[in-house]
């Protein structure tokens, strides 16, 4: 069968035929048509979302002759080894249409997997996606759906051709709005349904007829649309049917009207140009010197030429001794003004980077201490330091050395082959044979990777998790002599197995990819093609000198292109990171407010109607209303993902509310000057946070000028004095590598750092979580020092603990459900009652006293 010049790259790249038999057929409507077709040999890898498959669809005019035609894997069922693909049945369809129509069970026909890329959710995750289509399309936009978080709005407009396109099945998603939009002459159309909003950090995916993409593209960009944020493929041309003959100069099609809309402006700030922000200062800068690298490569490989030159006149029996010297001395000199200009421009970009890093640094930490604390509470400390430290270095390897490494890169070995090319042609043409080679094997093995390449990422994040957990656990793996038979171990065997199934099969393509890039290589295809010249006439033996000196590393040159292109990305994406960093939203800046005198030791506390989400599309708390009444506790109760830490996190104003408003006394939290409102505030969380130093100044943290009798007394209070006295320096002690507390004794240090604090309002988030009983006893005496007289907001995961609270709030769902007192809520059918009977309390004996 003929395929023209696709089939013979696929062939090339190693993408083999797989036959495809049909089932079944169903006609979900008069003008749509699935087809099951019977693949057992298409799982040897699984099918990502948005797979397809490339069907060679034979020409029903011209026997032999096949075309290409991609569609969206449905339904695979590896079980079975059957999968179906979806047709829509045009008026006037071209050859898929036509096979589409006339196949029946039997039918054979053949496909390749090959390029099908996996589509994936991006991190961070848009605010929205707007998929767009048409019919044909809607295989793929049911993909993409089924893999979106149920949070995130999904809106999908599809142009539909007849009436009965509307019953299309659309995959279902908690928030996905469809709109149908009928199918006119007008290429514009599709473009003009589009809504005019704000569709910043939106994600557009769009796939329909060419000109239709066409101007959805360019709408998409009047509304400010990255580039990057949109993926948008035509794969239909109207006025060109598919599977007419290639030669065939196709009527010329009628323009469809021009839109006459006025051009949107770009609308919004998108996180995905954080990157390109961060580094637009440096744009013009970064040009100069790509351009002034670019002469510098020149310079470097002129010295090279002109010594060809001098050993070809050598050779030749040039008895001149004044012109060789000259060319000598010309190539001295171009060495040297080569090296010279390198040197200045590398210690020129230097300071442009010294500038730049300083500027950048400066304003992570800025922007690290404008930062809500619950931006870091979500995040590991190693995400703030690779913003910092990491990706600041990448940033400097960018500025001073990926551009200027790319642009030798490809201007050198450019500059080798047009100067080899005016030597002799033929055998420059020859030193691409390499290349060649290295880019078809390189290929395929990507393409073999397909479904190995993200099992490689979980596996290491798999062997990462267990590490850690091992060497937390070492004693316990020695103690019972789990070195050999232990999980972890288990895990390296299988790991290294994964590693050596996958790898296996390319030992034999990766030697030979080592050897065709070698520079010993180049010198023997040099050699032995020359000879082979020369001694044909073809060309002279001194014409073989260029292709000796500058040939043998044409092949290295030309894949430092790679390299040096990977290293970019890397550092882009390292910027991208900074940016995405320095646009996370801050905190508003308070005026600065004060609260009034307080009448006794605690204060009051109001959620007046709050609702609160971390992501614009989810709402985590909705609509709550409450109060804390002055000298009282009250205690959160419900299961996990109810809202219960998010609303402790609101009073602490770690974020601030969505909707609503938090008053202490009646003044608005986010009117408060800071120091003010964390002086009023104490928390004792679950995860206890030591920090490097003595133990008087981990107490100590939130009264730094405290004296060691304060520090003293509030250890007493929170049983844990004796404990610090027992230590090698006692306060004095740094806490670390060497000396560390247990999770009961970590806690009651926690205690002693709120009691030297003196907040009038009190957060506790289950203190006693991770005590034993032991410890648990004195974590209860040193609670019972620390809430009395407090106003106190008590997040309980153990409901035993809260019996004797003021009053119990349960929260489901991000809503209260029910309040009131222990007594109370039992007597009634409820949601507490349930969690009271499910939890099956033990002993009341280490409840939080009111």
């Amino acid at each position: 069968m003929a395929r023209g010049y696709s089939g013979a790259v696929l062939k090339a790249l190693g993408a083999g035929d797989h036959l495809l038999t049909v089932v079944s057929i169903n006609d979900i409507t008069a003008h749509y048509r699935r087809i099951t077709f019977d693949a057992p040999d298409l799982f040897d890898t699984p099918f990502e979302p948005g797979a397809y498959l490339r069907l060679w669809i034979p020409d029903p005019t011209r026997p032999g002759k096949e075309h290409q035609r991609g569609y969206t894997v449905v339904d695979p069922d590896p079980e079975l080894g059957r999968i179906s693909l979806e047709f829509a049945m045009h008026d006037a369809g071209g050859p898929a249409m036509v096979w589409a129509a006339n196949a029946e069970p039997g039918t054979e026909i053949a496909a390749t997997r090959y390029g099908s890329t996996r589509f994936a959710v991006s991190d961070p995750v848009p605010d929205g996606y707007l998929l767009i289509g048409d019919p044909c399309a809607i295989p793929a936009i049911n993909s993409v759906i089924s893999v979106l978080p149920d949070d995130v709005p999904v809106e999908v407009l599809v142009e539909h051709a007849h009436d009965d396109d509307r019953s299309l099945p659309i995959t279902d998603h908690p928030r996905l709005t469809v709109t149908w939009v009928p199918t006119s002459g007008a290429s514009t159309l599709l473009a003009d349904s589009i809504d005019e909003r704000d569709w910043s950090n939106w994600y557009a995916w769009v796939t329909t007829e060419s000109a239709a993409t066409r101007r959805v593209r360019e709408r998409l960009k009047d509304f400010g649309f990255p580039r990057g944020e949109v993926h948008a493929q035509a794969y239909w041309i109207k006025g060109r049917a598919m599977g007419r003959d290639r030669e065939e100069t196709p009527k010329a099609a009628t323009p469809p009207p021009q839109s006459e809309a006025t051009p949107k402006k770009p609308r919004g700030r998108w996180r995905s140009r954080s990157g390109t922000e961060l580094l637009a200062p440096l744009k013009g800068r970064l040009i100069l010197a790509g351009l002034l690298q670019a002469v510098v490569s020149l310079l470097q490989l002129a010295p090279y030429v002109v010594l060809a030159e001098l050993a070809r006149r050598v050779l030749a029996g040039e008895s001149s001794g004044s012109a060789l010297i000259e060319l000598g001395l010309t190539a001295v000199v171009l060495f040297g003004a080569a090296t010279g200009l390198a040197f200045a421009l590398i210690a020129a970009m230097h300071v442009v980077d010294a500038r730049f890093g300083h500027r950048v640094r400066v304003s992570i930490v800025d922007k690290l201490s404008r930062l809500p604390l619950g931006w870091f509470t979500e995040r590991a400390s190693g995400r703030v330091k690779q913003a910092v430290q990491d990706d600041s270095a990448s940033l400097h390897y960018l500025v001073t050395h990926a551009v200027l490494d790319v642009v030798a890169a490809v201007v050198t070995p450019v500059a080798v082959l047009v100067y080899l090319f005016t030597v002799d042609a033929g055998l420059a043409a020859l030193l691409l044979v390499p290349l060649v080679v290295f880019g078809i094997l390189t290929a395929r093995m990507v393409q073999d990777s397909t479904a190995a390449i993200p099992q490689s990422v979980e596996w290491t994040g798999r062997v990462s998790a267990e590490a850690v957990a091992y060497f937390d656990g070492l004693p316990v793996v020695r103690a019972y002599d789990l070195g050999e038979r232990g999980a972890f171990r288990s895990t390296l065997h299988d790991h290294a197995r994964f590693l050596e199934t996958w790898q296996r099969p390319f030992v034999g393509r990766k030697a030979v990819i080592e050897l065709v890039t070698r520079p010993m290589t180049s010198l023997l295809l040099i050699t032995a093609a020359g000879m082979g010249i020369i001694a044909v006439g073809g060309m002279t033996a001194v014409d073989l000198i260029p292709f000796l000196l500058l040939g043998v590393t044409f092949s290295g040159q030309m894949l430092a292109i790679g390299y040096g292109l990977t290293s970019v990305r890397e550092a882009t994406l390292a910027a991208r990171r900074i940016g995405l960093l320095l646009v996370e939203p801050e905190l508003a800046s308070p005026p600065n407010h004060r609260l009034p005198a307080a009448n006794g030791r605690g204060r009051s506390v109001r959620f007046d109607n709050v609702s609160f989400g971390y992501q614009a599309s989810h709402t985590v708390v909705d609509g709550i209303d409450l109060e804390l009444r002055q000298d009282t506790v009250t205690a959160l109760v419900g299961p996990s993902g109810a809202g219960k830490s998010t609303m402790a996190a609101l009073l602490a104003r770690f974020h601030d509310v969505t909707d609503g408003v938090i008053t202490i006394d009646g003044v608005d939290i986010a009117t408060l000057d800071t120091e003010e409102l964390y002086r009023t505030v104490g928390f004792v969380f679950q995860k206890v946070s030591i920090v490097a130093g003595t133990v008087a100044e981990n107490i100590a943290l939130a009264r730094p000028d405290a004296d060691r009798a304060d520090i003293e007394a509030a250890a007493r209070a929170a049983q844990i004095h004796e404990r610090i006295l027992a230590l090698p320096r006692g306060y004095d002690t740094d806490l670390g590598s060497t000396v560390t507390l247990s999770g009961g004794e970590a806690q009651r240090l926690q205690i002693a750092r709120a009691i030297l604090a003196d907040p009038q309002i009190l957060v506790l988030d289950e203190a006693t979580a991770f005590a034993d009983p032991e410890s648990e006893y004195h974590v209860q005496r040193a609670l019972s020092n620390l809430v009395t007289g407090r106003t106190v907001l008590v997040i309980a995961h153990r409901l035993h603990t809260i019996v004797d609270a003021d009053t119990i709030v349960v929260l489901d769902n991000g809503r209260i459900s029910q309040r009131g007192s222990h007594r109370e809520l039992l007597t009634v059918e409820g949601r507490y009652r349930e969690l009271w009977n499910s939890a099956a309390p033990t002993s009341t004996s280490t409840e939080v006293p009111a």
